[in-house]
């Protein structure tokens, strides 16, 4: 009876050994999610992206740094996994497990990511010294947590993620192809979104897009980490901005191809400064 293992091994290893390159390929599973850093050293579901990508962009609203945002992200990643949880010990819930009973919010602006990092960053802001503090000792000058040192985990992922969403990274984000039950489709929507986050109104919004004016690189690059983190959401189909273009699937930012159909949205990609987010056409 012991022999069947070890049969069973050989075989699948002549198996193996018979598998031409393509058929191993086949048999890898797709990659999902999000994957952040020029190298994808990062690897977040669509939901931890989203909420990340919110969280840079209140503070960049509210004139915070780079290093506040990688505070905030590294606290979210102890505190939630970044997942906006409505519960957790005693009455915390949301992003930052932040209490009602201690003055924070009530439950359903906590529940507000928006809202939740408005209020993170407030603390920050009034905690003396926290520019110079390491990440996870900024953290817990906030958070006050029992268990302090869990926070230190997290400082290079979250300065990988901060990077792409408030550093300017180019093309810091890439997200795999793939949608939620219930997508939303109406580009406005996501141009509210975009207001209510950024503090700001995109240039141009109809039907098919939306343009967002970039000041400079780095807001255009943390704008289009912001677009591609709602990909999921949104049903949308490409991201560009500075010569690249971002499309659902593995192959991350590339230049646009002008041999592809569609040729004068890739000289406009070419020649633009602004942030361009197309959408799926409605049925």
């Amino acid at each position: 009876m012991r022999a069947l293992p070890v049969l069973t091994s050989l075989f699948l290893l002549a198996s193996l050994a018979a598998c031409t390159d393509d058929a191993r390929d086949a048999l890898r599973p797709s990659k999902t999610g999000c994957y952040v850093g020029s190298g994808g050293e990062v690897h977040l579901s669509a939901e931890q992206a989203s909420n990340a990508a919110t969280i840079a962009a209140v503070g960049m609203r509210d004139g915070m740094d780079e290093h506040a945002v990688a505070v905030a992200i590294t606290t979210a990643m102890q505190e939630s996994e970044l997942v906006n949880v409505n519960y957790g010990h005693d009455d915390s819930l949301g992003l930052f497990q932040q209490r009602p009973s201690m003055g924070w919010g009530s439950e359903e602006e906590l529940m507000d990511p928006v809202y939740a990092s408005f209020k993170f960053y407030e603390k920050l802001q009034r905690t003396d010294g926290w520019e110079d503090m390491r990440l996870a000792e900024a953290a817990q000058a906030v958070q006050v947590s029992a268990y302090p040192e869990l926070y230190e985990q997290w400082e290079s992922d979250a300065e990988v993620i901060a990077d792409a969403f408030a550093g300017g990274e180019e093309a810091g984000l890439a997200c795999v192809s793939g949608n939620t039950d219930e997508p939303a489709v109406d580009p406005a929507v996501l141009a509210e979104a975009y207001e209510y986050q950024w503090g700001t109104e995109v240039s141009i919004v109809d039907d098919s897009r939306i343009v967002i004016e970039a000041g400079g690189a780095a807001e255009g690059w943390n704008s289009a980490a912001w677009a591609v983190a709602r990909s999921y959401d949104h049903q949308i189909t490409s991201v560009s901005y500075n010569g690249k273009v971002w499309t659902p699937g593995e192959e991350a930012w590339v230049e646009p191809d002008a041999g592809d159909d569609g040729e004068a949205q890739v000289l406009e990609v070419a020649d633009s400064t602004a942030v361009i987010i197309t959408f799926a056409t409605p049925e």
